[in-house]
């Protein structure tokens, strides 16, 4: 990747490329700043399209960067990491995220949400891309599964793993993408990507987490002021993360003095934001909505193939 993702807002909006973006100032985590890059928490934009509600930070990750971050993730050495700089991501936490990740519940909405949307039940090969041990291909009957996924991360049996990008096998006919997108950065080259390993009549199912909030935050020259003392002073960035970050995902909203943490997720789609991606990159949206996990999703084809039938 160029330099380009060091600021992602200079070809406008990364879903429908509306160039006029509503912006505040955020902050780089110290975790990420510092297992990505080696360096120190610091400050970036988020930015808001007034367009499609889409949300990014103007930031993004390198390779080499995304490597730093990815490889061993959430293993030991990342969550002794992260509780440097969050000492609220608690063990029981992490294992919470895990449980979650790999639940009976999320394997059996998986399976209903493509049931619903009128999907074949059997399939020729199946892709879980970014699917860490393949678990979620347990929805899925297919002759063949495989999961990419290059962290390292233990993959189940009867699932074969591409653990490079270039060596994942083309032509599947069902494709998953599950809390991938939110972390890429550059999502219309990624999911070209995924568009090119797919046969011409393939279903591709994209998930991303549903987060949307108010701001309250303090107004401009006083926000930057404020935030760029801030991330000099770790314990008070320690403790002003956990009050912001404590009030976006309970009470749904930034509170004054807070700000949004750039961690793991650099995107935060709206349903308008991920069907216009979608389009753009030549795929054609069948189905969407929250599933009976709480996840935001969208069932897509290309172009040119058949519709969905319920």
């Amino acid at each position: 990747m160029s330099a380009a993702h060091l600021d992602r807002t200079n070809a406008g909006c990364l879903c429908c490329g509306e160039p006029a973006l509503q912006r505040e100032t955020a902050v780089i985590s110290g975790f990420l700043a510092e297992r990505a890059w080696q360096g120190p928490p610091t400050l970036t934009q988020l930015v808001t399209c007034p367009r499609c509600s889409f949300r990014f930070f103007a930031r993004g990750l390198g390779d080499d960067e995304a490597d730093n971050l990815y490889h061993g993730y959430r293993n030991p050495d990342y969550l002794s990491q992260r509780q440097r700089w969050e000492p609220f991501y608690t063990d029981r936490l992490h294992q919470a995220v895990l449980a979650w990740s790999q639940s009976s519940v999320r394997i059996d909405d998986l399976r209903a949400t493509l049931n619903q949307a009128g999907l074949p039940n059997r399939w020729r090969y199946a892709l879980d891309h970014g699917g860490s041990g393949g678990h979620l291909l347990q929805a899925i009957h297919a002759e063949r599964k495989v999961v990419f996924d290059p962290s390292g991360y233990p993959t189940l049996a009867g699932v074969e793993v591409a653990r490079d990008a270039t060596r994942i096998p083309g032509n599947c006919d069902l494709l998953l993408s599950c809390q991938v997108l939110e972390h890429i950065s550059d999502p219309f080259a990624y999911l070209r990507a995924l568009a090119d390993v797919c046969s011409p009549d393939a279903w591709l199912y994209i998930e991303v987490p549903d987060e949307t909030w108010a701001s309250h935050c303090l107004p401009g020259r006083l926000r930057d002021r404020w935030l760029g003392w801030l991330v000099r002073q770790r314990r008070l960035l320690i403790l002003a993360d956990f009050y912001s970050t404590g009030f976006r995902t309970q009470r749904g909203f930034v509170p004054p003095y807070g700000f949004v943490s750039l961690r793991e997720h650099l995107n935060f789609f709206s349903a308008a934001a991920l069907d216009t991606l979608l389009q753009r990159v030549g795929l054609r949206c069948v189905a969407a909505g929250i599933n009976g996990a709480g996840q935001r999703y969208a069932i897509a084809r290309t172009a040119n193939s058949g519709t969905a039938t319920t």
